[in-house]
């Protein structure tokens, strides 16, 4: 059985410290302390575990910030330990999460993600129904745990409408797709059968979707073509970058079994 609760235990803390260094193959030094998870609940924040069968597998934090005039609540972390991927466990943690931020006044939570990991992809702007229209370039700065290591950190800002009508409907169903037509020329980044990213940078953007390709298997590209991997990168900000400049925004994500694209709607 996978139950959720909010952690305020100073022990607790600490496990979810050491959860941490195992998501994300990171030396402790390098997860957020426990004292600082405290100071984040004392200041209006949350933490969240996850437990299958009593046995600590994930966990969400998240904190208060400011965007203008609104305050939203902005989700830090949130991760469930390799072993138990696959089961429902994350998309219960932001549902959880979700949950309390409604409780407590909120209407949108935001976060960032690595833009070229398929999977998160797949899980925030399929799965949930989040959207983005704003890319950072080399967010964090250098990063050397297990996952990050080797390329800039970019990162995709995504926003979920708690109450927005898909947001809603996507707790309890897979939402359908945005659309099902993916003709060629409306890729604004795509691959060639080498797995090389092309660029295609038309002088304006007119069609209603228009849609950005990234490498399907990311990790093993990393590890065998780094120099590939970072040309993808590069690519894709660019891509990503023009199309929001002009009024897109990222709303779904697309897969076939062999290669996988953001799907973009003009606003």
């Amino acid at each position: 059985m996978i139950t959720y609760h909010e952690v305020h235990d100073p022990d607790e803390l600490k496990q979810i410290v050491m959860l941490q260094t195992v998501v994300w193959s990171m030396p402790a030094s390098e997860a957020v302390p426990h004292n600082m998870l405290h100071a984040v609940i004392h200041s209006g924040g949350m933490v969240i575990r996850a437990d299958l069968d009593g046995e600590l597998v994930g966990f969400g934090l998240a904190m208060p910030a400011r965007r203008g005039d609104q305050w939203i609540l902005w989700s830090h972390m949130a991760g469930v330990i390799p072993e138990h991927r696959d089961k429902g466990i994350g998309f219960g943690v932001k549902q959880a999460q979700r949950q309390w931020a409604l409780e407590h006044g909120y209407e949108v939570i935001a976060w960032t993600y690595d833009p070229l990991q398929r999977r998160n992809a797949n899980f925030n702007l399929r799965r949930l129904k989040a959207v983005s229209s704003t890319y950072h370039i080399n967010f964090y700065g250098e990063m050397t745990d297990g996952i990050n290591a080797g390329m800039p950190s970019d990162r995709l800002e995504v926003v979920w409408n708690l109450r927005d009508a898909a947001v809603e409907a996507a707790a309890s169903a897979l939402p359908a797709p945005e659309t099902e037509t993916f003709p060629l020329e409306n890729f604004l980044l795509y691959s060639d059968d080498d797995g090389q990213p092309h660029l295609r940078q038309p002088l304006s953007l007119t069609a209603q979707w228009h849609f950005i390709e990234i490498p399907y298997h990311l990790a093993a590209l990393k590890r065998d073509h780094v120099a590939l991997a970072q040309q993808w990168q590069g690519a894709l900000r660019q891509a990503m970058q023009a199309a929001f400049a002009v009024g897109y925004q990222a709303v779904d994500f697309a897969e076939d079994g062999r290669r996988c694209w953001y799907v973009l709607r003009q606003l």
